[in-house]
């Protein structure tokens, strides 16, 4: 099998590479058109395309709007048309003003801000374009720096590297492993078209989890509630329908703090 990956040196695309061996990966599509993104596509000939490139940062997008719209709904749409089974990376971020607290199901959703918005329109423009495109909505992710890439700013690296961290201790949200998230890759391009949570759940608040991993590690960061924020918590059932069975956050954590011997 063929596999096309976007975004090949980004945080998530990268480890997806490490996980699948033989993996093409994608020049960039920044500054693609929708024939640029087919004469790609047709030139590699993918039986599989895995689409990890975005513009994520939601102040960015929000100071972009272009940027953002052509990133975050464009390019993925241009992917789907081509008529190849696409996986493609959503967000949590599109539960961020539903009313009710969660955990949420992939039907419950109401985005806050313009990233989610577009992620929201692009999962539905892509469904459309091909209704074998695979969604995948996940968490806040993290991991230890890879050599040669890019380690963007994640809840583990912040935990270790800040004097003083700010968590909400309402907020109830996940954060997984992302290798974690690319180990789970053979079953995610095997999963029916549709919309899948995807990574770990969490029955603690944010706040909670940070406590957790400061006692866990002896950590000499100072905690601070940063006060009521909205819940960010994901119900993975359908995912785990199909085999897909994360470690809750708390096993997550425990399995990187064992691979890195933290």
């Amino acid at each position: 099998m063929k596999i096309l990956v976007t975004g090949p040196r980004g945080f998530v695309g990268a480890r997806v590479m490490d996980a699948l061996p033989g993996a093409v990966p994608a020049p960039s599509l920044r500054t693609a058109d929708r024939d640029t993104v087919r004469r790609l596509v047709d030139s590699i000939g993918p039986d599989v395309i895995i689409h990890t490139a975005a513009m994520s940062d939601i102040g960015t997008c929000e100071r972009d709007p272009v940027g953002s719209f052509h990133a975050n709904v464009q390019i993925p749409v241009w992917l789907a048309e081509c008529g190849v089974k696409t996986v493609i990376f959503s967000t949590d971020q599109v539960y961020s003003a539903c009313p009710e607290e969660g955990p949420y199901r992939e039907e419950e959703v109401c985005p806050a801000n313009l990233y989610a918005r577009h992620k929201l329109e692009m999962e539905q423009r892509t469904l459309e374009a091909n209704p074998d495109t695979v969604l995948l909505r996940a968490t806040w992710m993290y991991d230890m720096p890879r050599y040669g890439t890019p380690n963007r700013g994640n809840f583990l690296v912040n935990m270790l590297r800040e004097r003083e961290a700010a968590f909400s201790g309402t907020q109830h949200r996940a954060v997984t492993y992302v290798r974690e998230v690319a180990r789970w890759m053979p079953e995610a391009m095997a999963l029916p078209g549709g919309i899948y949570n995807y990574g770990s759940e969490n029955t603690l608040t944010i706040l909670e989890t940070a406590r957790w991993l400061k006692a866990r590690l002896d950590l000499p960061v100072t905690l601070r509630d940063a006060g009521p924020r909205h819940a960010l918590w994901m119900d993975c059932s359908k995912a785990r329908q199909y085999g897909i069975c994360f470690l809750d956050t708390v096993a997550g954590l425990e399995q990187c703090i064992v691979d890195y011997s933290l």
